[in-house]
C-alpha cells in the first residue's frame, strides 16, 4: 500500500489504519461518532492526501480540459473551481473531479484515489498542443477542514479573514517557502477549506496539521467523512458510480453543461437522454433497525427486487441507517415505501430524493 506522507503522524497519534484505493490512511482516530460530532459543532482536519493531483497548464490546456470534461473550463475565472466530470465515449463516468483555475493556463485537477492511474492515463491521450499533464500526488499533500468553525480556524491561521471567500472559490498563500492553494471546499456536507501544499517538504505538511489540532480542530478519519457525505447525499466513485453509471442514471445531469458543445460523451449523453435512465441512484432511510450495506436488495411492497444498495452507514444525526442505491425508475419518488433485505430479514425504508442532512454550505 502507498502512504500518504502524514501517515507516521497519524500513527503516533493513535490512528486506526486501513486500506482506502491502495493508500494506507486513517479510519478514525478517537472514534467516529466524536468525529462526526466535532465537524457538525465545529470543526475537524482530515488528511485525504489519497486524493489525486494533478496540474495541467499550457496554451492548450482550458481546450484539454473541456474536451475530456463535461464544464467549458475555458470560461472559468482564475481562483475559482468546478465540479464536473468525465465521462467515456458511452457517456459512462469516468470519474467526478473539481477543477481550479490557478492562474492564466495554468489548472489543478483532483480527482479520486481508485482512478489515479485511469484519469492520468486519459488526460495523456487527449493532450493535443501546448499542454503538459502532471501528476504531483506523490510530491504534494491535501488536508480538509470542515465544519461550521473552520472559516474561523482558517482566518486565524492565514492570519486574514477568510468569512468572505464565496464557495469553490480559492486563494494562494506561502508557508515554509511552499506554494499553498487555499480553497472553500470540501465533501462533507458542512462549511469547509481544503488547503493543497504543493512542495515536497514533509515537516511543513506536519507543522500545518499540528497548528490545526493545537488549536483544537479535531483530527478526523475517513470512515467519519464518508458518513458525514452520505448524510449530505453526495455519492462516491467506486462504490456509487463507475464507467457503467451515466450522469442519467447518478443524477448528475446538473454536472453536464450542454454548452460545452465538445466534451467526449456528448453525443452519447444526448441520446440517453431522449430515453431517459432505467434506474436512478435515491437515498434510502431505514424506518427499522437495521444498517443497509453494499450489494443488500431494495424490495417493492410486493417483495419484488427493484433495487439494490451502493453504500450505507449509520447516520449519527437521525439515528438510524442510511443508504444511496439504484432504483428502478418506475419506483422512484419521495417518502415511496420499500424494503431492504438486510441478511435475511426485510426492514421497512423510504425513498429520499433529497440530502438527509441538509448540506450548510455558504451562500455569499
Amino acid at each position: 500500500m502507498r502512504r500518504t506522507p502524514l501517515l507516521s503522524l497519524h500513527e503516533s497519534l493513535g490512528a486506526e489504519i486501513g486500506d482506502f484505493a491502495g493508500w494506507a490512511s486513517p479510519l478514525w482516530f478517537e472514534g467516529v461518532r466524536q468525529e462526526h460530532g466535532a465537524v457538525r459543532d465545529g470543526a475537524g482536519i482530515f488528511d485525504i492526501s489519497h486524493m489525486t493531483r494533478t496540474v495541467v497548464r499550457g496554451g492548450d490546456a482550458g481546450k484539454l480540459l473541456t474536451r475530456i470534461t463535461s464544464y467549458n473550463v475555458s470560461t472559468l475565472k482564475e481562483m475559482r473551481m468546478k465540479y464536473c466530470l468525465i465521462l467515456n465515449e458511452d457517456a459512462g463516468i469516468i470519474d467526478d473531479v473539481t477543477v481550479l483555475r490557478v492562474a492564466g493556463d495554468s489548472f489543478l485537477v483532483v480527482s479520486n484515489a481508485a482512478t489515479r492511474e485511469r484519469v492520468v492515463s486519459w488526460m495523456l491521450e487527449h493532450a493535443v498542443g501546448d499542454v503538459m499533464v502532471e501528476d504531483v500526488t506523490e510530491s504534494t499533500a491535501l488536508l480538509a477542514v470542515q465544519g461550521p468553525a473552520s472559516s474561523k480556524h482558517v482566518s486565524e491561521w492565514l492570519g486574514e479573514d477568510v468569512s468572505g471567500m464565496k464557495w469553490f472559490s480559492g486563494r494562494i498563500t506561502n508557508f515554509g517557502g511552499c506554494t499553498v492553494l487555499v480553497t472553500r471546499s470540501g465533501y462533507t456536507g458542512e462549511d469547509g477549506f481544503e488547503i493543497c501544499i504543493l512542495c515536497g517538504v514533509k515537516e511543513n505538511y506536519v507543522k500545518i496539521f499540528e497548528r490545526f489540532t493545537g488549536a483544537g480542530v479535531k483530527p478526523c478519519g475517513l470512515a467519519c467523512r464518508d458518513i458525514l457525505r452520505l448524510e449530505a447525499g453526495y455519492p462516491l466513485y467506486g462504490q456509487d458510480m463507475d464507467e457503467r453509471t451515466t450522469p442519467l442514471e447518478a443524477r448528475l445531469e446538473w454536472a453536464v453543461r450542454l454548452d460545452n458543445e465538445f466534451f467526449i460523451g456528448r453525443d452519447r449523453y444526448l441520446e440517453l437522454e431522449r430515453v431517459g435512465p432505467s434506474k436512478l441512484l435515491v437515498g434510502l432511510e431505514m424506518e427499522e433497525q437495521g444498517i443497509p450495506r453494499h450489494g443488500y436488495r431494495v424490495l417493492s411492497r410486493n417483495d419484488d427486487t427493484i433495487g439494490y444498495v451502493t453504500s450505507g452507514g449509520y447516520s449519527y444525526s437521525l439515528g438510524k441507517g442510511i443508504a444511496l442505491g439504484y432504483i428502478q425508475r418506475q419506483h422512484v419518488g419521495e417518502d415511496v415505501d420499500v424494503t431492504v433485505d438486510i441478511r435475511g430479514r426485510k426492514r421497512r425504508a423510504k425513498i429520499r430524493l433529497g440530502p438527509f442532512v441538509k448540506p450548510r454550505i455558504p451562500k455569499l
